[in-house]
């Protein structure tokens, strides 16, 4: 979107763990010297503990790239699994036979694999990430795997990785034995204002820049005292900051523009600003104005009211140049029954990813985060996404702004506001939607036997939309899991029954509409 712009080879904030990005803070540099010296010697067991999105995973990856060869690995990313699933994607990954769903076929044909890589003189590393997330049931077999051994020697060295509760966790009586094994441990902080700036730098070096990008020393600090040093969100703030100056045709980061980014990134968009904050150039200023004035009054205020009425498929543009007043005078007319819509032309298709994000952008409740959830929804089921989305459509995208069973509103290409028939919309819809929102720092995960406030919430939900018949009492059991798991089926997540970060966010969605 604004990399030609400032002559860059790639986005240099992207939230993917590329170790090409990693930054070898003296935090980071510790964490690899403790995982690396852990491999080495044998150690069997090394923990790792660190914030959401204070680079834990980058370091995994990175760590994988600069192990000597002769070292046999298996990742383990989502330890969301059963005892038994757990061993089959560790021997999948090791390249072994993971069909068996006895624990001991499986244990026997790690062993095996194992041995056979001692006596090569080469080394067997299991690298789990999340791994807060592992039941005790998991944890335990965890720690009998950590019982494959010589007389000497460690044969497997397990590295654990997770957030800071997993240490308060493995401090519990229950999971003392577990505890007592590991030799290595390192917490990552977060990365002090110093470090935020070479890390800003850093990532701009590397992605191209010619160095003609500047961060301002008041910006850079707004910008460490947001993130609170987390790389994730240090990410998220640049990126939006880069995005702006680009929409303003600027290229110093001004501690304005910050605040203009971590105000789009926490939701502020309807929050009024004393004159002068923002020192927008007047066209956008115009632009702005503009755009309100048609979507936000005539389309995204009162939706329920407007779409209750009779409307018809219509073509608009928002046109920078007309009059506010001119726009705020326009009235979509009411639908004559007979008349046809219009069937869907490829003219009115956003032909790129980053086009659609910048019409997403400009409308309310557009971009609220630094997260993309990825929804794969069969068509009925648009009708209960409340918040505007980037659906993929053949030949490109489109922005759904709203769904009925009858039609869908998008706008297009050139910002041209359609309302489509469902009918005709399923026949280019190719069931994928995107829908920008920002994690809960807390992630949870909801499973079988957990109960509380939030499992009552996630069963009053179920049952609004029928995935259960009646309102069950706050145990999550095996009716709710089945709610789920048809729940994930329809909206196009992964169907296991367990309720964790994707799938609440889901869940906040569909309660908007609920309300």
């Amino acid at each position: 979107m604004f990399e030609r712009y400032f002559g860059l080879s790639e986005n240099p904030f992207n939230l993917t763990p590329d170790p090409k990005f990693l930054y070898l803070s003296k935090v980071h540099q510790e964490a690899l010297s403790h995982l690396q010296y852990g491999i080495e010697q044998r150690k069997g067991f090394v923990l790792i503990t660190g914030e959401v999105g204070a680079g834990k995973t980058t370091i995994c990856r990175s760590l994988l790239a600069m192990l000597p060869t002769g070292t046999r690995t298996a990742l383990v990313l989502n330890p969301s699994l059963s005892d038994v699933e757990l061993l089959q994607t560790i021997n999948q990954d090791f390249g072994i036979d993971a069909s068996s769903s006895s624990k001991k076929a499986l244990l026997d044909e790690l062993y095996e694999f194992l041995i056979d890589v001692f006596i090569n003189n080469e080394n067997a590393v299991l690298i789990i990430d999340e791994c807060q997330n592992l039941s005790p049931n998991v944890l335990e077999q965890v720690r009998m795997l950590s019982n494959l051994e010589t007389e000497k020697e460690k044969l497997l060295q397990i590295l654990m990785i997770g957030q800071p509760q997993l240490a308060k966790m493995l401090a519990s009586p229950d999971l003392k034995q577990i505890d007592d094994r590991i030799v290595l441990r390192y917490h990552l902080w977060p990365l002090g204002l110093n470090d935020t700036r070479k890390y800003i730098n850093h990532r701009l070096i590397v992605s191209g820049s010619p160095g003609d990008i500047r961060f301002t020393a008041r910006s850079m600090k707004k910008i460490h005292n947001y993130s609170n040093g987390i790389p994730r969100r240090i990410n998220a703030v640049a990126e939006r900051c880069l995005l702006i100056a680009y929409l303003r045709a600027k290229r110093k980061i001004t501690a304005r523009i910050v605040d203009s980014a971590i105000d789009e990134l926490q939701g502020n968009y309807l929050e009024r600003r004393p004159p002068g904050r923002l020192l927008v150039p007047a066209f956008i200023t115009a632009f702005a104005i503009i755009a309100s004035g048609i979507f936000w009054p005539s389309i995204f205020s009162e939706l329920s009211e407007y779409m209750n009425s009779s409307v018809t498929a219509t073509e608009q543009e928002i046109a920078p140049n007309s009059s506010v007043t001119a726009v705020e005078q326009e009235i979509i007319p009411a639908v004559n029954e007979k008349e046809e819509l219009p069937a869907i032309s490829q003219d009115w298709v956003i032909p790129d990813y980053s086009s659609a994000l910048e019409t997403l952008a400009l409308l309310p409740d557009g971009l609220t985060g630094p997260d993309m959830l990825n929804l794969h929804p069969r068509p009925d089921c648009l009708q209960f996404i409340t918040k505007p989305s980037v659906a993929s459509v053949a030949g490109g995208y489109m922005v759904l702004v709203h769904a009925t069973p009858d039609f869908v509103r998008i706008i297009g290409k050139d910002r041209a506001i359609l309302e489509i028939p469902m009918e005709e919309f399923n026949t280019i819809y190719k069931w994928n939607i995107m829908i920008n929102y920002a994690k809960n720092v807390k992630e949870e995960i909801f499973t079988l036997d957990d109960t509380g406030d939030e499992v009552k919430r996630i069963q009053s939900l179920l049952f609004e939309y029928g995935y259960i018949s009646v309102e069950l009492g706050g145990v999550f059991d095996t009716v709710t899991a089945d709610g789920v798991a048809q729940l994930q089926e329809d909206f196009g997540l992964r169907r296991d029954g367990v309720v964790g970060p994707e799938t609440i966010t889901l869940i906040s969605l569909l309660e908007k509409g609920v309300r």
